[in-house]
């Protein structure tokens, strides 16, 4: 993992394989970047020793190297880190230091596929399900033990704004080795933590095959890319800028946006696939193609989303207090959908809620049944 890391030190590709640049980054994490306590720094000539601190924690010095390598602990959460290079007499030589990187727990990199069947836990997942109206699809994939569970998981429904996950992806794969500095930078960052339609169709026309094609050539990358095998993507999303400015006396029509299409089990596997990139793992690595980093910084926009209305998780109920959710919601006048990896103190786990009432979406029963989902994971 820590060779990945590195590479990015002195450049990155979309294979994630080093390259020359005329700036690298003088210290991994970056602001903004998930990260599991790994820490790497390029370490001035004449240094002898290194120190990696954060949040005033400090580690014994370590042996410095042209990139030096240490790790950072600490409650999870928006956190710095700082190493600080010395040479043979004690004299500092350097100072790196980096900020509002979000620390997830060492047990965050466990990544077992999810290849084991559960059926204690479809039967609770089958007792959510029986205990709620409406139709749901539920999936669940816990990451320290690769078991794995659902109900209704195959079913389709409205995809609202979940698939601005894979829009993400294929925006960020497109926006060069540092996306922070993009222009659209703004944008991506907006379309995840606050599921802006806006910004997610600006990310449309800017980097992908534009709003005026049927199905964007971003979102279809992303799509690619996380496994997805039933959702869709085709068109950008309708909102009052894009209505047609109709005369005097005629009726707009509300959009039904019914043209992306997703499944909870699919939502569960795109999500594993942005997981096991950013831990990384070989096998991430070769299927995905996506750098460590990228997903890293997706993850770490998921994991700062705006916790308000029908943004705000699904799964807090049931899970311990301050646990980490990366998650990406949706909703329109009938679903409320909640898609999320926690990182729990025993390891990840995926759990995806779809939920669809004839008499409109109702966001406390989803959390509710997101809830109920999170404490039958964690249990089953």
């Amino acid at each position: 993992m820590r060779t990945l890391i590195a590479s990015v030190l002195l450049g990155c590709c979309a294979c994630g394989a080093a390259v020359a640049t005329a700036s690298p980054q003088p210290i991994r994490p970056v602001p903004g970047e998930a990260f599991f306590g790994d820490v790497v720094a390029l370490a001035p000539p004449g240094s002898a020793t290194a120190v990696f601190s954060s949040a005033g924690v400090a580690g014994a010095p370590v042996t410095a190297q042209a990139i030096t390598s240490g790790t950072v602990h600490g409650p999870s959460g928006l956190r710095g880190a700082t190493v600080v290079f010395r040479d043979g007499d004690g004299a500092i030589t350097a100072t790196r230091s980096t900020h509002d990187a979000f620390l997830l727990p060492a047990t965050g990199v466990q990544a077992h596929a999810g290849s084991r069947r559960s059926p204690v836990l479809e039967r609770a997942l089958a007792r959510i399900a029986a205990s709620h109206s409406g139709v749901t699809g539920i999936w669940v994939q816990r990451l320290w033990d690769g078991r794995a569970a659902g109900w209704n998981a195959d079913a389709e429904f409205p995809a609202a704004s979940t698939v601005k996950l894979p829009l993400g992806l294929g925006a960020i794969m497109r926006m060069g080795p540092t996306p922070w500095t993009h222009p659209s930078w703004p944008d991506l960052t907006a379309a995840l933590r606050v599921s802006d339609d806006v910004a997610a169709n600006n990310l449309v026309d800017r980097l992908g095959s534009g709003c005026a094609t049927t199905a964007d050539s971003a979102a279809a990358e992303g799509l690619r890319r996380l496994g997805a095998r039933q959702s869709t993507f085709t068109g950008c999303y309708q909102t009052e800028e894009l209505q047609p400015h109709l005369p005097s006396g005629s009726v707009n029509q509300a959009p039904t946006w019914s043209n992306r299409h997703t499944t909870a089990r699919d939502l569960g596997r795109m999500l594993y696939a942005l997981h096991a990139a950013a831990v990384p793992t070989p096998a991430a690595r070769r299927q995905t193609g996506i750098p460590a980093l990228k997903a890293r910084l997706i993850l770490g926009l998921l994991l700062t989303a705006v916790q308000d209305g029908a943004n705000a998780t699904l799964f807090a109920g049931g899970l311990p207090a301050h646990t980490p959710i990366a998650e990406k919601n949706g909703w329109r006048e009938h679903e409320q959908h909640g898609a999320a990896i926690a990182y729990t103190r025993r390891g990840p786990v995926i759990m995806v809620v779809l939920t669809q009432r004839p008499d409109g979406a109702d966001v406390s029963e989803a959390r509710r049944i997101g809830a109920q989902v999170a404490r039958a994971a964690l249990r089953g």
